[in-house]
This record gives structure tokens, C-alpha cells and sequence, in this order.
């Protein structure tokens, strides 16, 4: 039964979700970056929470979904790029400017074309690697610290910055990860899926990232084989099938 509670506690998750964003914002004028990188993920945790709150009590509403919206490029858009600028590009500030704008604006279109073509509905899956993976990817680079010592460049910053950016406005299809240990392959990849929440849980430092872009390269590297077999055009990575204005 949908009540005014059932629709304000989703919209409650929503807006932890652009306050943990904001502060993360806040933490990266000031220096703390650490601390933003953790509120970057911490509001992408509540961004996940609140779709599915709004599902399960059967109160999801166009306003919700633009606050959602909303809500993603400031936590997983704005925050992120101003954090990888902060953390990395301050001595080439022009090269930082543009690989930063370019997340910002992959962010929002990869936003604004979900909202046009599917208009929230998650069970047909993903057009591009969604805003929150690639946001949680650069907080998780920033908190990497694996066992050994590593140190990235700033040329391996600006080429995951730019990746990131031009595949979100990719058509890579991505599927949600779900859990089903039914028998045949999905069984295996709920395996997998569930031993990548266990190294989240255990040691985050040195497996979001990790793990994160993983889950990117599997969705692109079945589109490689799709065009390979000839399944797929390599021009039909980033032409979409329907026209974001409403026709074909």
C-alpha cells in the first residue's frame, strides 16, 4: 500500500546521497581527499538504495527520478572529477580542465539519455557504463592501496579519465549484477559476483577499483567479441537505435 512514508524514505536515501556528494565536494577544498573519496562512496551506496526502496514499496515517480538524476551528477559527476583534479591534475591545469569537464559532461548526458530512452526502468538494462560505476572508480583509485607499491601517473589518470568519459556515451550493453545460483553459467557468475562482495567488504582499499573496472571490461570486451563475430558494427558503439527526441 503506497503511504506518504513510502514515498518520502526513498527521497530521504536520495538526498543523503547529493549531501554525502556535496560534502565530498567540500572535503576536497579543503584538502581531504581521502575523506571525499569515502563520501563519494558512501553517497553511491545510498543511490543504490534508493531506486530500490521506491521499487519495493511501489512508490517510484518522475520526481524521484530527477532528483535521482540530480542527485548522481553531483555525487558521482561533479565530486569525482573535482576530487581527480584536485588529487592529480593541479600542475597541468588545462589538461585537468578538459579530461574533468569531459567526465562531468559524459555524466550528464549518460543521465539524461537513461532518463529519455528508459526513463528509470533498470530491468532492460544499462546503454554504457552507468555514472555511479565510473564515479566509484575514481574514488576507489584515489583510496587504492594495494599490498605493494603503487603510484599512478598522472598520464594513467588522464587515459581512465577519458576512457571512463567516452564510455559512459557508449551503447555497451551492461546488465545489473544479480545473484542466482540456479544451475549453468549464471550460478558461476554469482560466484564471482558474490566473491567480489566479500574482497568490497574485507579490504575495499585495494579491491574497488579493482573490481569496478573489471565489471567495465567484461561489458566492452563482449561487444569486442560481438563485432568480431559480426554480431555487432564497431560504428554502433555510440549510435543509439532510438532518437533521444522520441522517434526512430
Amino acid at each position: 500500500m503506497k503511504t506518504k512514508r513510502g514515498y518520502i524514505i526513498p527521497s530521504l536515501f536520495t538526498l543523503l546521497n547529493f549531501g554525502f556528494g556535496f560534502m565530498a565536494v567540500l572535503e576536497v577544498l579543503k584538502g581531504n581527499l581521502s575523506i571525499a573519496a569515502w563520501f563519494i562512496i558512501l553517497a553511491i551506496l545510498f543511490d543504490g538504495m534508493d531506486g530500490k526502496l521506491a521499487r519495493w514499496t511501489g512508490c517510484e515517480t518522475p520526481f524521484g527520478l530527477e532528483l535521482d538524476s540530480f542527485s548522481d551528477l553531483i555525487s558521482a559527476g561533479v565530486a569525482p572529477a573535482v576530487l581527480v583534479f584536485r588529487t592529480v591534475f593541479m600542475a597541468h591545469a588545462w589538461v585537468g580542465a578538459f579530461a574533468c569537464t569531459a567526465f562531468v559532461f559524459a555524466g550528464a548526458y549518460r543521465l539524461a539519455r537513461f532518463n529519455a530512452l528508459q526513463k528509470g526502468n533498470r530491468a532492460q538494462g544499462y546503454q554504457g557504463v552507468p555514472l555511479p560505476v565510473a564515479g566509484m572508480t575514481i574514488a576507489g583509485m584515489v583510496i587504492f592501496s594495494p599490498p605493494f607499491d603503487f603510484e599512478p601517473s598522472m598520464t594513467v589518470w588522464l587515459i581512465l579519465v577519458l576512457f571512463l568519459s567516452i564510455f559512459m556515451m557508449s551503447t555497451v550493453p551492461y546488465q545489473w549484477p544479480r545473484l542466482d545460483f540456479q544451475p549453468g553459467a549464471k550460478r558461476w557468475r554469482s560466484i564471482l559476483y558474490s566473491a567480489g562482495i566479500v574482497c568490497l567488504a574485507v579490504c575495499p582499499q585495494w579491491s574497488l577499483a579493482p573490481l569496478f573496472m573489471a565489471y567495465m571490461l567484461t561489458g566492452i570486451g563482449r561487444r569486442g567479441l560481438d563485432i568480431i563475430r559480426g554480431d555487432a558494427r564497431l560504428k554502433e558503439l555510440f549510435i543509439l537505435n532510438e532518437s533521444l527526441n522520441g522517434s526512430r
